[in-house]
């Protein structure tokens, strides 16, 4: 659990640095590296969900 909590700091320490940054200099670069953060950062979190799940049944 601490990897998906880690994740996720990370993840909104970097939306928000490019948030800002999008807001200082106008670039719409910054808005397209907030999109694809926030689609990696799901799709790592739906794995490492999977797993987590698959996990548990294998225990069973």
């Amino acid at each position: 659990m601490i990897v998906v909590r880690l994740l996720f700091v990370l993840t909104l320490l970097a939306l928000a640095v490019s948030g800002g940054l999008y807001l200082f200099t106008g670039n719409r670069r910054y808005v397209q590296f907030v999109w694809n953060v926030l689609k990696f950062g799901v799709v790592l979190v739906l794995i490492f969900g999977a797993l987590v799940v698959a996990e548990r049944f294998m225990l069973l």
